[in-house]
């Protein structure tokens, strides 16, 4: 189904070792989610030995650090020893924006001499950076800053090859998304994860078509198969509701209605 079907089993698996000048965006519900996942990319760069950069809210950060020792990791000796570095999303915005958008010279001064600085440290054999610069923008309401955000942020992440990592607050339940911001960060992202539980989201996706729309057959299933679907790697059921909204915006809200009830009571996975 296109480029639509993920590469990738699970999200711990593409977090622990993403490829370099991947840029991965986490879909999140829950600080204990984005904490959880944040804390694992930085816990696996600080294990192989490389650079790792947060820049976050007091609260997430606080959250990341404590399920850092839960990984059996001392966030306090990795920023001692300079592995670890930690910085305030708030004033990291307030020395970029321009206007409300980033201006990419106060960007390069602030992010990317900071990351230039990580990657010719020889101590380090690559850099990862977890940041939520676009999460806080969006949530403020600046849509077109978010945007611009991962903009500059995707560009630095394929200049100086690191490993980019963003946690973004969004219901991917919401039907506007999907011809808005959802689809917007989809296609500025080399990696989606759309959710915390790979199973329990297919199940209730799958589930929500079948009672629906019914099997997909005959042209239905000739429109799916020739799908050229996202550019982004994301789960395929993820991709599948794209395609639905295309291919059957008849039943586009009922499904999506459907599979967010569904996904609460689906038993998670094991």
């Amino acid at each position: 189904m296109g480029k639509g079907n993920t590469r990738h089993a699970s999200w711990q698996e593409l977090l622990k070792a993403p490829a370099p000048a991947s840029h991965i965006v986490q879909i999140y519900d829950s600080d204990d989610f984005l904490a959880t996942g944040v804390a694992l990319f930085a816990a696996e760069g600080l294990r192989r030995g490389e650079a790792v950069l947060l820049t976050g809210t007091d609260d997430h950060l606080r959250g990341v650090r404590r399920e850092l020792g839960s990984n059996d990791v001392d966030p306090d000796a990795a920023i001692r020893n300079g592995q670890l570095s930690v910085s305030d999303v708030h004033a990291g915005l307030e020395a970029v924006l321009v206007d409300g958008l980033l201006d990419p010279v106060r960007f390069q001064a602030v992010a990317g001499d900071a990351l230039e600085k990580a990657c010719a440290d020889a101590r380090f054999s690559g850099v990862r950076w977890w940041g939520e610069m676009s999460n806080v923008l969006n949530q403020q309401g600046n849509e077109r800053g978010a945007l611009r955000a991962e903009e500059l942020a995707d560009a630095a992440a394929k200049k100086y090859g690191i490993r980019l990592f963003c946690s973004f607050l969004y219901d991917r339940f919401d039907p506007q998304g999907y011809g808005g911001m959802l689809r917007h960060m989809c296609d500025k992202h080399s990696h989606v994860i759309p959710a915390e539980d790979y199973v329990r989201h297919r199940l209730a996706v799958n589930r929500a078509i079948a009672e629906v729309a019914g099997e997909i057959k005959g042209p239905l299933l000739q429109s799916l198969l020739s799908w050229k679907g996202l550019a982004c790697d994301l789960p395929s059921s993820q991709a599948l509701l794209f395609w639905v909204r295309e291919a059957l915006p008849e039943h586009f809200h009922e499904i999506l209605s459907r599979a967010k009830a569904y996904q609460l009571q689906e038993p998670a996975e094991c």
